[in-house]
């Protein structure tokens, strides 16, 4: 069964950040970062409940040759991205965010 991804505005800031930052860094490695991220996506999406629960209900799925974890929870067929972390940054700063 497949769940119905829901990513929050603050998660699509933090992707767009390491999208633009990335791209600074050498053209086209945000496009690769994004790619990453959506096999990330993807992952999740098929088997939501796969990676382990780390802050609460929240659960942490790192994408592969980034920095980077995926924060989400699941609710029923529901998973919601609260925040797309650097590995270097408070994981519990999604605790700030609105759920």
């Amino acid at each position: 069964m497949k769940y119905e991804l829901l990513i929050s505005d603050d998660s699509e800031d933090d992707i767009e950040s390491a999208y633009l930052w990335y791209e600074t860094q050498k053209i086209n490695l945000g496009f690769a970062f994004e790619t990453k991220l959506e096999e990330g996506f993807l992952n999740i999406r098929k088997n939501p409940i796969a990676f382990q629960v780390r802050y609460d209900d929240i659960r942490i799925h790192f994408i592969n040759q980034f920095p980077f974890g995926i924060h989400y929870y699941v609710d029923k067929h529901i998973v919601k991205v609260v925040a797309v972390l650097h590995t270097s940054r408070n994981p519990e700063k999604w605790y700030e965010r609105n759920r």
